[in-house]
């Protein structure tokens, strides 16, 4: 409630007793005189405690729309407390923080005021039930992933559900709030379809879309094959192709859990190995002895280093032990080669043997994984073993690698430059209609939130 609403209802309230008691009296000007006394007394009250309302404001829009100071520290401080998660100093964005904060709470007030005027904000009774009950499985979720945390020894399974539930109510996460969430996304949605429901895409923007697309691509892939081998994987259309790459499918005979630690674990020795080896190549320099200390002199006698041979011995056993490693491998792999040799369909084969899960959804179990020279994305052994192959439709030699032994299959060449609008023609399309429904949705959010015409008091923040 405003200042001014609430100037006007004391007054109100005032002026109705001053009525009142005028009806029952005879000196009608010694109790107008009176009340105009009330009045000029409660109008300096309001006076004197302006400055401290106004301190509590920190944004003002539309009629007698607020933004409170509580709130957007709330928010604030949850802010401060995230970056502090990560070491990340606050102070040095606290100003961009806060403006983005109380702009946010009056942007989320007007839609909020925007769905309500729209007969958006309260959903029926059938969908409050559905939300109830998504509600509900929400918290189940929260209860099944904290339990261990909040469970005491010797407590019954009741028990400890009940303490788990305090403890996530005690954190802000319950059936009631989950439920508030859940009905603020669905009026959100609501409100975003209401707005966007007649948005359409011409055949001028699916063109345009397609040109941003090729030069989106040549920016984030001409030199980062992480970013490209991601989007084919995840199925983003790619509307450009770098040089040099072709597309592979494997299959992969897997290390065991077992397996996978000790390889993991001779690994990490052997690295140690190559340590030494490098120290003895390049040796620390001798530190000049202390004022008053003998040359030679030590607090604690330093080990002498070990003899190149002795470490070279090592590293052969470690050696070994892969070797015997994979060796447990090499049989189901040569399987695949003999299968294969003998005129099995490669998808086959990875239906029958593969373990690698990316081989088994799509879009990589249709086109394969993206592979050159210069990959970084995969294991080094995967990709010097994909750029071993001969011609297409082949298939390398068993490759060991860090999870075991690939047999990989050479599927195409995969054509540099742009990729012709045809074979991408839907996926750019629909890309064009959600770059422009989230265009309209913000030019009328940005109408809405203009049309309220907002004031800022970030000096007060």
């Amino acid at each position: 409630m405003t200042m001014k609403r609430i100037l006007c209802l004391a007054l109100a309230l005032m002026l109705a007793l001053g009525v009142c008691a005028l009806a029952e009296g005879d000196d009608l000007q010694a109790q107008l005189d009176e009340a105009n006394a009330h009045i000029a007394e409660l109008e300096a009250q309001v006076e004197k405690y302006r400055p401290f309302y106004e301190r509590q404001i920190v944004a003002e829009y539309g009629e007698d729309g607020i933004v409170w100071l509580e709130d957007a520290q709330k928010q604030f401080d949850e802010a401060s407390a995230m970056y502090a998660q990560y070491g990340i100093p606050v102070e040095n964005y606290a100003a961009e923080i806060k403006q983005s904060i109380v702009e946010s709470l009056v942007r989320k007030a007007v839609l909020d005021a925007k769905a309500e005027e729209m007969g958006l904000s309260a959903p029926d009774e059938a969908t409050m039930a559905a939300l109830t009950e998504q509600a509900n499985a929400d918290l189940e979720t929260y209860i099944g992933y904290y339990s261990s945390y909040f469970a005491k020894e010797g407590a019954s399974d009741e028990e400890n559900r009940e303490a788990t539930v305090k403890g996530l109510a005690d954190n802000g996460i319950s059936a009631e709030a989950l439920l508030k969430d859940r009905v603020e996304n669905y009026v959100s949605e609501q409100l975003h379809d209401a707005v966007t429901k007649d948005v359409a895409v011409s055949d001028e923007d699916v063109q345009a879309k397609y040109q941003s697309m090729i030069e989106d691509d040549k920016d984030s892939y001409a030199e980062d094959d992480a970013a490209y081998n991601s989007a084919r994987s995840g199925g983003e259309a790619v509307a450009w192709n770098p040089e040099g790459y072709r597309a592979v499918k494997h299959v992969l005979v897997k290390f065991n859990e077992d397996q996978a630690k000790q390889y993991t674990e001779l690994q990490s020795a052997l690295s140690g190995l190559n340590d030494e080896l490098a120290a003895l190549d390049n040796p620390k320099p001798t530190a000049e002895p202390a004022e008053g200390e003998e040359a030679g002199e030590t607090e604690e006698e330093e080990a002498a280093p070990r003899t190149r041979e002795e470490i070279q011995a090592d590293i052969g056993e470690i050696g070994a032990s892969i070797e015997a490693l994979y060796s447990q491998l090499m049989p189901r792999a040569q399987e695949v080669v003999d299968a294969f040799n003998g005129g099995a369909d490669f998808d086959s084969l990875i239906d029958k043997y593969g373990e690698d899960p990316g081989m088994t959804r799509e879009p990589t179990r249709t086109q394969g994984y993206a592979v050159s020279e210069k990959s970084t994305y995969w294991d080094p052994a995967f990709t010097e073993g994909a750029m071993s192959i001969a011609g297409v439709g082949q298939i390398s030699q068993p490759v060991r690698g860090k999870n075991g032994v690939h047999i990989i299959y050479y599927l195409s060449d995969i054509t540099p430059g742009e990729v012709p609008f045809e074979d991408i023609k839907d996926a750019v399309a629909a890309a064009a209609l959600e770059d422009k429904v989230a265009q309209t949705y913000d030019d009328q959010v940005a109408v809405w939130v203009e049309e309220a015409k907002p004031v800022y008091h970030l000096d007060r923040f």
